[in-house]
């Protein structure tokens, strides 16, 4: 994927990244989405399920991922 310099950093970002409200408080962020979710929701599953997106977000070439604490599991997935 192509990168670029963040302003007038030393950092190099994709133009695209992953924001990952989703994935750390799906129960909230995804209200009348409920089938969406599945079954299993254990943090175990969140955590499982939140990999996989991350594993294949990072192999599309996305490096630029926005956590946050309010996002709630999120920094820790």
């Amino acid at each position: 994927m192509e990168t670029r310099t963040l302003g007038r950093t030393d950092l190099v970002v994709t133009p695209l990244g992953l924001g990952l409200a989703a994935l750390g408080r799906p129960g909230y962020i995804n209200l009348d989405h409920a089938a969406d979710l599945g079954h299993d929701r254990s943090v175990e599953a969140m955590e499982a399920h939140a990999h996989a997106v991350l594993d294949a977000a990072w192999a599309a070439g996305i490096r630029y991922f926005d956590a946050a604490r309010s996002y709630g599991r999120a920094e820790a997935f």
